[in-house]
């Protein structure tokens, strides 16, 4: 599916935000249920921003892992007795960089590569701030256009 240019920009201003938080930071995706998907680097050489569209050599973070690390309990037969703590978000660690991956508003997630001797834990709740805090965002901008709209 093709973005609008208008998620296109969407997507340039808060990538833009995102390589802000950290240096170590070589990738950032985001994918969005219905939207698709987009995914920026940094040029590592000359620390140049590229955003486009999902490139071959980046995978984007399969949904499923962050549904099973937030219902890791209903894997074991205890459905009942869910984990009440709110999940931030997980950490996947490879050989050569480590993934940060978090959910974006209701029906998207995001992921971060990193240098493996970057602290993840500080970035990824720095991440989760800033997507929590853009997805409060664009909930309130749709609710102030569909008053407007009925109103």
């Amino acid at each position: 599916m093709r973005l609008s240019a208008t998620d296109k920009a969407a997507f340039v201003s808060l990538a833009q935000e995102v390589f802000a938080l950290d240096t170590a930071i070589q990738w950032f995706a985001l994918e969005k249920v219905g939207r698709g998907s987009c995914c920026a680097r940094r040029d590592a050489e000359t620390g140049t921003v590229f955003a486009a569209a999902t490139t071959p050599d980046t995978e984007l973070i399969d949904p499923l892992v962050l549904m099973l690390a937030e219902g890791r309990d209903g894997l074991h037969g205890q459905e009942e007795s869910r984990n009440p703590h709110r999940l931030l978000f997980v950490v996947l660690a490879y050989a050569d960089v480590v993934e940060i991956v978090a959910r974006f508003g209701r029906s998207g997630h995001a992921g971060v590569a990193i240098n493996r001797h970057a602290d993840a834990y500080t970035l990824g709740r720095k991440l989760t701030e800033l997507f929590d805090r853009r997805a409060e965002e664009t909930r309130a901008l749709v609710h102030a256009d569909e008053n407007v709209a009925t109103g």
